[in-house]
């Protein structure tokens, strides 16, 4: 029996694909691999940034669940903002994306309208809403002063600081959200559509047993990773609260307190053990995000 020969055709093929993806892994190990070994080992240490790293043990993750209120009130403000936001994107981009999905004039321009915010980096976006949110002169103040004579103290008030974030967090990612689930809409065959029609479905009924099932694994892409961005999110925080106080501390996330532990009081070690902290939060999300996924995802 002989065995299946690799012409040297093929070799040269695979040998040229290694090559070209041989800086992508070196990228990978450098830039994640790398990086995460040494913040689980730096997490264990007291490290200033320079010098030698003291081993410490478990003292630094001692500290965070014992003495560190901060940390309570950083993994609480993560908590609200993922809850707060990622639901109401998806599910406002799945209205919008259905009626873009439909013939209606001008449905191009539409379409280039809401994925504008996504090409436009967080701290535009969120100077833009800096000036918008204004409660001496912005838009949006203006709007309810006139309507209603109030104007709500947007980003200075530490109970609508939260919401103040959610909302612009919508609006930015709402854009990118369209676009994936318009192309997951348009990947259903109309053949459904009419076969429900002759059996008397109306709208609500189409998209209750054709449209959502079939969009299922399209909205379960987006709710992993935009829960695991959520979780990350720190550029909206730095911009809306850029100073100690009150009002950066209601909005205060896990990425935002890694920030200030490491590069605001040189504590890398303690940066680190957030940083680890954070990493299995997002990794028990994720599994458990998986783990439900027979349970409604349609493929």
């Amino acid at each position: 029996m002989t065995k299946n020969k690799i012409s040297p055709g093929k070799k040269k093929e695979a040998i040229t694909a290694y090559i070209f993806l041989l800086p992508l892994f070196i990228g990978v190990i450098l830039f994640f691999i790398i990086p995460i070994v040494q913040s689980f080992y730096y997490s264990l240490t007291d490290w200033r940034g320079v010098g030698d790293a003291v081993f410490i043990g478990l003292e630094n993750f001692k500290r965070l669940f014992t003495s560190d209120k901060k940390f309570g009130a950083e993994l609480r403000n993560t908590l609200v903002y993922v809850v707060g936001s990622i639901p109401l994107t998806i599910f406002l981009a799945l209205l919008v994306a259905n009626l873009l999905n439909t013939k209606i004039r001008g449905v191009s321009f539409y379409r280039v309208i809401y994925f504008l915010p996504n090409v436009m980096m967080g701290a535009v976006v969120a100077m833009v809403w800096r000036w918008l949110l204004n409660s001496r002169f912005g838009l949006v103040d203006a709007i309810l002063y006139f309507l209603f004579g109030i104007r709500p103290a947007w980003l200075s008030d530490t109970h609508l600081t939260m919401i103040s974030m959610c909302v612009i967090s919508i609006w930015s990612g709402m854009g990118y959200c369209i676009v994936i689930i318009l192309s997951g809409l348009q990947s259903i065959g109309d053949t459904y559509y009419e076969a429900a029609k002759i059996d008397g479905a109306n709208v609500v009924q189409r998209f209750l047993h054709i449209t959502f099932p079939l969009i299922t694994p399209t909205i379960f892409f987006l709710l992993i990773t935009r829960v695991i961005g959520a979780f990350n999110q720190f550029d909206l925080v730095y911009m809306l609260a850029d100073s100690e106080g009150p009002v950066q501390e209601s909005i205060r996330t896990m990425v935002f307190g890694i920030y200030k532990s490491g590069f605001v009081e040189y504590s890398m070690g303690y940066a680190s053990a957030k940083a680890v902290i954070l990493f299995f939060i997002i990794l028990i999300v994720t599994f458990f995000q998986f783990l439900g996924e027979k349970k409604w995802v349609n493929y």
